[in-house]
């Protein structure tokens, strides 16, 4: 069971909706939990992905967890900063070169994905550097697409990725 945690305010309530609907074409119910961080209760033995959107929700506490990682937004230097003082392993999705996950291109409901290194996936298993075309319903979000894209590699489901469609 993975359990992915969004740090977002209300105002961005609309893409923990989105995320969720992405997600659930890849995931079983049983899989995977999507829940707000302000609601986490650990479990003890979760596999935590914490997708940050909001620097002000930067804290969690995820003391038990069996792996944590955050993704997080690499345009946001402040967001950063607070993400970097969890001390979670971080993926970062942008459109910088120094990023893990980003768009090496994008038209209409198209997108190219570029893992740019290679991430240790929850279940101990490891996804190289690899492109990875597909198609999407929601082209305004990039960093939607990053994150999503982002969860299903970390969860060791890279193969649905590669399927096409997000």
């Amino acid at each position: 069971m993975v359990t992915i945690l969004v740090a977002d305010g209300k105002e961005d309530s609309d893409f923990s909706c989105a995320l969720l609907s992405a997600l659930g074409r890849h995931f079983d119910e049983s899989e995977f939990t999507l829940c707000d961080i302000k609601s986490y209760k650990p479990t003890g033995n979760d596999r935590v992905i914490v997708v940050y959107k909001q620097p002000q929700h930067a804290a969690v506490q995820l003391e038990g967890t069996q792996a944590a990682v955050a993704i997080v937004d690499s345009s946001d230097e402040q967001l950063l900063e607070h993400v970097s003082d969890t001390r979670l392993p971080a993926v970062t999705c942008g459109l910088r070169s120094r990023d893990t996950i980003t768009l090496s291109s994008m038209a209409g409901e198209s997108a190219v994905i570029d893992l740019r290194r290679n991430v240790s996936c929850l279940d101990g298993s490891l996804a190289e550097p690899q492109e990875i075309p597909l198609r999407h319903q929601n082209p305004q979000d990039k960093f939607l697409l990053m994150s999503a894209a982002a969860i299903l590699i970390l969860s060791g489901k890279i193969e649905r990725l590669k399927e096409g469609y997000i």
